[in-house]
């Protein structure tokens, strides 16, 4: 447990990855840390340095600042496609080859990356055709201008 009120949210706030807009109850927080005063009083120091905000009775949103404070700027989509592409690149999967998007998409989450940063970038990428839906729901494969496209960004 954590020593005091601002230890336990902060420990919270980094271990669950909280975004721009996500909210966490004031509950989820009293089991990790029993002294409600303490976390009410660390919690409107927050709301005043507009880390979060006051979202409905005993929820907190996540302010553009606070994901910042704590984790700084969201990734953009261009950096989102580069991990993906590095990932696909790290596992070897090689040119008309289907792949299951799951376990890709469960490594990139450890690293931070959202499905709200996910979905658009995997969207541009089979868009724009270095990758291409495979015949089963969930499954993709890597085309000869997705290669040419991780060769380029590993050479930079």
């Amino acid at each position: 447990m954590a020593a005091t009120a601002v230890e336990a949210i902060n420990h919270f706030i980094n271990a669950r990855g909280f975004r721009e807009g996500e909210t966490f109850s004031f509950a989820s927080l009293q089991i990790r840390y029993p002294h409600q005063d303490e976390l009410v009083a660390a919690l409107k120091q927050m709301g005043d340095e507009g880390v979060i905000e006051d979202a409905t009775a005993g929820s907190y949103k996540m302010t553009k600042a606070g994901y910042v404070k704590f984790f700084g700027a969201p990734p953009s989509e261009d950096d989102t496609i580069k991990a993906i592409m590095n990932e696909i690149g790290a596992r070897g999967i090689k040119v008309g080859k289907s792949f299951l998007w799951a376990p890709l998409q469960e490594s990139l989450q450890l690293k931070r990356f959202r499905d709200g940063d996910l979905k658009p970038a995997l969207d541009k990428i089979v868009g724009s055709g270095w990758m291409a839906n495979a015949p089963m729901p969930g499954f993709y494969k890597l085309t000869e201008a997705g290669l040419a496209a991780f060769r380029t960004a590993e050479a930079k």
